[in-house]
């Protein structure tokens, strides 16, 4: 990653409003049925354009908001960048290793931004705000010792419930049951 000491002497660093990461997005993610939406987009409207980005680990969590928060365009561009850090054109930027933590974002961006899987009070919700560009996303998920086979198109959401046994999971907000293969 780039610093921005690369631009500016400390004297000026010290009279910015800047922030390598913005470390209370993380909180507004983790805990994020804990704050009113509102807040929310408020913060992340506030820090979005005064964070650096300068940490591996600031990206994904900031597209994962931007995904939430409807930005589409946003969410790519700090996924794209996320990715490029190890897997991007400066070939490099991993010689003194892969940025471990970061390529755990990169999923994050795509299963719980893109596919808008999160886990709230014992409840799996499933609210996809797949990029532009993107066909199909497609991926497992084990809830509760079942598997899901998950797929997503712009026009619809395909779940295959391999277990015997129904599962309960919110999809943009409705709640629905599935056993065996569901179309919404």
């Amino acid at each position: 990653m780039g610093s921005i000491f690369n631009d500016y002497n400390l004297d000026q660093v010290g009279n910015m409003q800047i922030s390598k990461q913005a470390d209370i997005m993380m909180l507004f993610f983790l805990l994020e049925n804990k704050f009113p939406p509102e807040v929310k987009l408020a913060n992340y409207e506030y820090y979005e354009e005064k964070t650096l980005h300068d940490s591996s680990l600031s990206l994904s969590t900031h597209s994962i908001l931007a995904s939430d928060f409807g930005d589409k365009e946003l969410a790519y561009h700090l996924f794209k960048r996320a990715a490029e850090i190890d897997l991007g054109p400066k070939v490099h930027s991993s010689d003194a290793g892969i940025h471990s933590a970061s390529l755990g974002g990169i999923w994050e961006c795509v299963v719980m931004g893109f596919a808008g899987v999160r886990m709230l009070d014992g409840q799996l919700h499933l609210a996809p705000k797949l990029p532009e560009h993107w066909e199909k996303l497609s991926f497992p998920l084990h809830w509760q010792g079942k598997l899901l086979e998950i797929s997503i198109t712009p026009q619809e959401i395909s779940i295959m419930n391999t277990a015997s046994e129904p599962v309960q999971l919110f999809v943009n907000g409705e709640l629905q049951e599935v056993l065996g293969h569901a179309i919404f």
